[in-house]
């Protein structure tokens, strides 16, 4: 575990500790990379439709019974959630992928960013990478719940009731951090797009370049 290394740390102003602790573990991203809007998405008769410049049209096949609740495209990826599975498409892979939802599975929100998107539903988290056209599923626990969501262009935090859900654009995988019995959030700030989570106990970081989350007490 990372400690702070000054005793005159928590003297500083919190934005400026908040800018350090970003400066520090995180100096290249000051300047985030415009992806624009690579991919189109739209729905067909039977079929979900990709167009990009380089990869020019690409379809994928419905079911007979299969509909479509919601498509969206944004950067380097686009997703459509349908009555059973979640599709995928990015611009640097060229094909779609899907994964496949728990019978009764209810969809109850979808984030699509320029690098990566995910989608909340009652049983699961599930991340969709655009660099690789990958889909990441986290089971959520049977008492677990979303109490709230920030995100930036390369990352995004789950806070619930039980722990921090982080996913991000370069990382293998969700990254969880367990909250203690006795512990709550009493601030959340993105600083240069860092996600940073501080508590009654400690101070908690998360970025796409950090391998997962970085602590300090």
């Amino acid at each position: 575990m990372s400690t702070l290394c000054s005793d005159n740390w928590p003297l500083l102003p919190s934005r400026l500790l908040l800018a350090t602790i970003a400066w520090l573990f995180w100096p290249g991203i000051t300047h985030a990379v415009d992806y624009g809007n690579e991919v189109t998405v739209r729905i067909e008769p039977g079929r979900a439709v990709a167009t990009s410049v380089v990869s020019g049209r690409r379809e994928i096949l419905l079911d007979l019974q299969e509909t479509v609740a919601s498509s969206v495209a944004s950067g380097i990826n686009a997703v459509v959630v349908t009555s059973r599975r979640l599709l995928g498409f990015s611009s640097h892979t060229f094909i779609w992928t899907e994964a496949e939802r728990d019978l009764n599975e209810k969809v109850l929100d979808r984030l699509v960013l320029p690098t990566f998107s995910v989608v909340r539903t009652d049983k699961h988290l599930y991340g969709y990478r655009g660099a690789n056209g990958i889909w990441i599923d986290e089971t959520l626990g049977i008492r677990e719940t979303i109490k709230t969501t920030r995100s930036t262009d390369y990352g995004v935090v789950f806070v619930t009731n039980e722990r921090l859900v982080g996913f991000a654009s370069l990382l293998g995988d969700f990254s969880s951090k367990a909250l203690g019995i006795h512990e709550h959030i009493t601030r959340l700030d993105i600083e240069q797009g860092l996600i940073i989570v501080t508590t009654n106990k400690r101070v908690l970081v998360f970025g796409s370049r950090l391998s997962g989350w970085e602590e300090f007490e």
